[in-house]
């Protein structure tokens, strides 16, 4: 049997890329709040996505293009941090356009949604990629090296990131990969991606006329198999009847969602099978107090004697100490280039 690698991403990945790129358009994947005036709504095509109009619940917690990185996180927080909660109750009630006051936070979460899949399909749009602007960025070169390695087996990736850079990259590359669970070829690649937040990219069977698009309230949470899904890479702009994207920081195991928890047994099932002579990489994950229940869910389920690799800046202490705790053999970067091999 040959070595296997799992990567878990986070955002950190793509902000990597895009500093990497020298993005200069209007893509900020930190204030997720900056641009949303900027977002056209589907129906009419006319900017204006977040506003009280077209997101009023979001517009009455405060949301706006002009806050600051820190207020649009805790506002996000705020509102997953609430609908965990929901997730978990069993009162249910008729869906209605009108929000009552003590839904505001769960009517805001529905605006989220779907904002964020328009926000990050209108991102892709204007960060057209070149094989030329990736080869050398370090994540390029080390998953490339790893997939022409004979002496790795399997390559999982497990990435929180709704965006398809990473995709469009290894596309661009013609590097083999599949997105497990919503994709089942025949033979299966060396490298499997599993997005258990969604992706952009994750499109449903059944798709509306763009013209008819509005936001769905109500107390339920609208849920599919994967099996309902096909993965693309164009036209992503469609209208689906059921979005696949949890927003950030939310934790996929308090959400009756089956594509999120089949891809998530999948993943447990990597983690049972690796060994002390396997690796883990982690990079760019946030470890909000919200959404570490689903990592440390992770965590524990990797063997104790299993190579851990984090790369970042400014990890996050809480993780670190946590990863630290839990993995004898662990080594923390501050830069992918160091996993190359590059040194002093």
């Amino acid at each position: 049997m040959g070595k296997k690698l799992l990567y878990i991403f986070g955002n950190g990945l793509t902000l990597d890329f895009l500093n990497h790129v020298n993005n200069s358009n209007r893509i900020d994947v930190r204030n997720l709040f900056k641009y949303g005036s900027c977002v056209k709504w589907p129906a009419d095509n006319v900017p204006g996505f977040l506003s009280f109009k077209h997101c009023p619940n979001l517009w009455n917690l405060g949301a706006r293009p002009q806050m600051s990185e820190q207020e649009a996180m805790s506002l996000i927080e705020d509102i997953i941090t609430c609908v965990n909660v929901h997730a978990g109750s069993p009162q249910k009630i008729a869906a209605t356009t009108i929000a009552a006051p003590n839904d505001i936070y769960l009517f805001a979460y529905k605006e989220l949604s779907i904002y964020l899949r328009n926000l990050f399909v209108a991102y892709d749009s204007a960060m057209p990629i070149s094989l030329d602007a990736i080869t050398n960025w370090p994540w390029y070169e080390i998953l490339k090296s790893a997939n022409d390695d004979p002496e790795i087996e399997e390559i999982s990736i497990v990435t929180y990131n709704y965006d398809i850079w990473l995709e469009r990259m290894l596309r661009l590359a013609n590097i083999p990969f599949c997105i497990s669970v919503v994709e089942k070829p025949t033979p299966t690649p060396k490298i499997r991606i599993y997005k258990p937040h969604g992706s952009i990219s994750f499109a449903h069977k059944q798709t509306r006329d763009p013209a008819s698009f509005q936001i769905a309230y109500g107390r339920d949470l609208p849920d599919a198999p994967a099996s309902d899904f096909s993965v693309t890479y164009d036209k992503l702009d469609q209208y689906y009847l059921v979005n696949a994207m949890i927003p950030p920081a939310g934790d996929s195991g308090r959400f009756n969602q089956t594509w999120a928890k089949e891809i998530r047994r999948e993943i447990k099932k990597i983690t049972n099978n690796l060994t002390i002579k396997d690796e883990v990489v982690i990079c760019g994950l946030s470890y909000w107090h919200v959404d570490r229940a689903e990592l440390d869910e992770l965590f524990v389920a990797l063997p104790q004697d299993v190579n851990v690799k984090m790369v970042n800046p400014n990890p996050n202490r809480s993780m670190n100490t946590v990863i630290a705790s839990l993995f004898s053999n662990y080594i923390s970067h501050s830069n992918a280039s160091e996993l190359k091999g590059a040194g002093l």
